[in-house]
């Protein structure tokens, strides 16, 4: 497996680099696998004294040429928000382990969990939507201004293959036929956002397991594809069903929702812009995304040369390709 080979190469990496003096790192730090998703596999680096994230990109989400040079800036200008993780160490030549390479801060602590982190993911969120992306120089970072639009583009992207696929039963091309049809219907409403822009860093990947909730201080990791847009980009995907069911089997009811909202707005100093109204209007081309990238997901599932693949994510793909639970979704819209 990819993880097996690279966790035995990252050592003499490290060694041939000569980032153990640059990390503060002894001779014989040890690797270790921590976790991979869809795009990256990662490892801890430590020794007795320090202990950092390896970070290996295999693809990217964002049809970026450079997936981990995009990362290692948006991370250098979240600093600033200080619960974001630092990062120490880049490389894109894809030379000795011919991926891109990140290195990063370890942090400790927990996935969030939504019964009892709301408040701190609220925290979170309004301490990273707080930041001035101007005098931060976030221009390198892709800017979403009509958010309907780039939900519908991407779909279409997402799908194409979907559609044409001898794999995928009639009945759900039908579904992603109607809903994409009734997405270009109703797209107008963005006009909504471009008239009262509010334009913050998002991460776009805001999945319990992207959160450490740790005894002290809190943090949201994983920013592989953030984009400049609109807050309810983040707090809209937070919130739906599509996320807190993907790591957990939770679905947050009203109060809950309204509970995160306040702690939102308290840390954004009271600068409410009508965030309820944005997150109900963004909802379903949240949905748009969330399932289109299912339908993409589902057949690199069917590769046999895909480079990684997570079971797990797998099995909920195929939980949320099922007609029932999409139409559940989507009946307030009457879509499908």
């Amino acid at each position: 497996m990819l993880k097996d080979m690279l966790n035995n190469k990252i050592y003499e990496y490290i060694k041939y680099n000569k980032l153990n003096r640059e990390l503060n790192l002894g001779e014989n730090c040890k690797v270790k696998f921590l976790a991979q998703g869809e795009y990256n596999i990662n490892f801890t680096v430590e020794d007795c004294n320090k202990k950092y994230v390896f970070r290996v990109n295999t693809g990217s989400q964002i049809a970026s040429g450079n997936q981990i040079r995009y990362e290692y800036e948006a991370l250098r200008r979240l600093e600033v928000s200080g619960v974001t993780p630092k990062v120490y160490y880049v490389d894109d030549t894809k030379k000795e382990l011919n991926y891109g390479v990140l290195i990063m801060e370890f942090l400790e602590g927990k996935p969030l969990e939504y019964h009892k982190d709301l408040n701190s993911a609220a925290e979170i969120f309004s301490k990273i939507h707080s930041i001035d992306i101007i005098k931060n120089d976030f221009k390198n970072l892709i800017i979403e201004e009509k958010i309907f639009t780039e939900r519908i583009n991407e779909s279409q992207r997402l799908l194409k293959d979907f559609f044409h696929s001898p794999k995928i039963p009639l009945q759900l091309k039908e579904f992603f036929y109607v809903f994409v049809q009734w997405a270009e219907k109703n797209k107008y409403v963005e006009k909504y956002f471009l008239e009262n822009k509010w334009h913050v860093v998002n991460n776009t990947e805001v999945n319990s397991s992207n959160f450490i909730i740790g005894r002290e201080k809190s943090y949201l990791i994983d920013w592989e594809k953030p984009v400049i847009s609109d807050p309810c980009q983040d707090l809209t995907q937070f919130l739906a069903p599509t996320t807190t069911l993907w790591k957990t089997d939770y679905i947050l009811d009203r109060e809950e929702k309204e509970e995160f909202f306040r702690a939102y707005v308290n840390g954004l100093k009271d600068k409410d812009n009508n965030i309820r109204e944005r997150v109900e209007l963004y909802n379903p081309f949240l949905y748009l995304r969330a399932l289109s990238w299912c339908a993409y997901a589902y057949l690199e599932y069917q590769k046999e040369d895909k480079e990684i693949k997570n079971m797990d994510t797998y099995n909920k793909i195929k939980q949320y390709l099922d007609l029932d639970f999409m139409r559940g979704l989507l009946e307030k819209y009457f879509i499908a």
